[in-house]
């Protein structure tokens, strides 16, 4: 076999977790980008929460890229535990921006426009990629 017939896998996981955290810095915009911040009653300035959210969102991305990484390494009976992983983490990113850490209250604030549905799309990514290779695993252990 291939490396990247044996490896697609963990090199999918690994490139979501990597955009994920380049989108995060470049292409979802939230509130702070367009220089909304609080002011807080001693009048100082501080960033709003979907700035937190989106630090978080970086942070869940690298676990994702760092999955993918063990992945890659992994032996072939591990990785579909991997993917199971991969699965749970994009399911943590679907849910930082709705829940966790959610973003601004107001519908029509950029967070909501630009970075909210980013993070959705890109966790559903990770989770149908986990979903994936558990289940192409799973075709592979019944075929032996």
């Amino acid at each position: 076999m291939t490396f990247l017939s044996r490896n697609w896998r963990g090199l999918l996981v690994l490139i979501l977790g990597l955009v994920t955290i380049l989108a995060a810095q470049f292409l979802l915009q939230v509130c702070t980008d367009a220089g909304h911040m609080l002011e807080t009653t001693k009048g100082t300035m501080v960033p709003m929460r979907c700035h937190w959210s989106e630090q978080a969102l970086k942070g869940a991305g690298g676990l994702v890229a760092g999955i993918g990484v063990v992945m890659l390494l992994a032996r072939a009976e591990a990785q579909r535990a991997l993917s199971a992983v991969a699965a749970l983490a994009g399911l943590l990113m679907i849910l930082q921006p709705l829940w966790l850490l959610p973003t601004c209250m107001m519908p029509s604030m950029i967070c909501n426009l630009s970075f909210k549905p980013g993070a959705i799309l890109l966790g559903a990514l990770v989770v149908i990629a986990g979903v994936l290779g558990m289940i192409q695993w799973k075709r592979v252990e019944q075929s032996v």
